[in-house]
């Protein structure tokens, strides 16, 4: 949407789906209107009439929709120019596309015959009976607002939340979507809002990735101190943005781990991930349990 904004790939008819379907409806009302009379498939003329001005009324509404989606089309970005940060420019043009589609679909009403006063009592019940149904959906919503409006991460950092960690590269309404590595194209993953509700986010910045590697001991290791300063400059030799950040040992399953976290580099990170794991393993390789073949 935003020339800064990372893409994720879509296809032409996930873009345009919205419009091609107006045009659909457009075309078979218009037809409809064209040859109803023609094939005379009505006996009764006030059946005929009646069939005749629906479809002159999906016509017109489909009309008043796709102006109104080419408005958006053509002036969300001019919307979002406005605002200097990414974060601000996709919030307020989501609004403005909402905007532009509750005028739109007030229009259509009071083109069926409502008026405002019907108009409103259905919203009304429609929105009761969607915050129940559709409570999820809503709290993912809500999520996307407190993504946005605080901003406990920003578009090009690196997060983990849960088991699930990477860069995001986009923050949807109901989704956001993080690229796990640059390695493997297209390896997205797509986080439900609702779960930043709910869960803590770790924030790594726009450059680093966080690790955690576990390995199973069979014993306290000795000059464990000296053996996580030689892992940390040995880190360091190879890479100067590999940051060690802990060494501990941890119980899981009444098995005893060596549990070692660190920043690494989001380019490339599968790679300095195996050389970290081989420097673990010479290191501490009189305690590492191998399971037998």
């Amino acid at each position: 949407m935003f020339d800064d904004q990372p893409k994720v790939k879509t296809t032409f008819l996930q873009r345009h789906a919205w419009t091609l379907i107006l045009v659909l409806i457009l075309t078979v009302a218009k037809l409809g209107t064209e040859f109803i009379p023609e094939l005379a498939l009505f006996k009764n003329q006030e059946a005929e009439k009646k069939w005749m001005q629906f479809l002159e009324h999906i016509f017109i509404s489909s009309i008043v929709l796709l102006v109104f989606r080419l408005i958006y089309k053509f002036t969300s970005n001019r919307v979002a120019a406005i605002f200097d940060e990414q974060e601000e420019r996709l919030f307020y043009s989501k609004i403005y596309g909402w905007i532009l589609f509750a005028i739109g679909a007030f229009t259509v009403l009071n083109l069926f015959g409502l008026s405002l006063n019907n108009i409103t009592l259905f919203v009304g019940i429609i929105t009761t009976g969607l915050a129940f149904a559709l409570r999820e959906v809503l709290l993912s919503f809500i999520g996307w607002l407190v993504l946005l409006r605080k901003k406990p991460f920003r578009i090009g950092d690196h997060i983990r939340i849960g088991d699930e960690s990477g860069k995001v590269i986009h923050i949807g309404t109901y989704y956001v979507i993080l690229d796990k590595t640059t390695d493997i194209p297209d390896d997205y993953t797509r986080i439900p809002n609702r779960f930043f509700l709910e869960k803590s986010i770790d924030k790594f910045g726009k450059s680093q990735s966080h690790e955690n590697i576990q390995v199973r001991v069979h014993r306290k290791p000795e000059n464990r101190k000296d053996k996580i300063e030689s892992i940390k400059n040995k880190m360091l030799a190879l890479n100067s943005e590999l940051n060690l950040i802990s060494v501990n040992l941890d119980i899981q399953r009444d098995h005893l781990y060596l549990v070692v976290n660190f920043l690494t580099p989001f380019e490339g990170k599968f790679s300095w991930r195996d050389k970290v794991i081989e420097l673990i393993i010479e290191e501490f390789e009189d305690v590492v349990y191998f399971p037998k073949d």
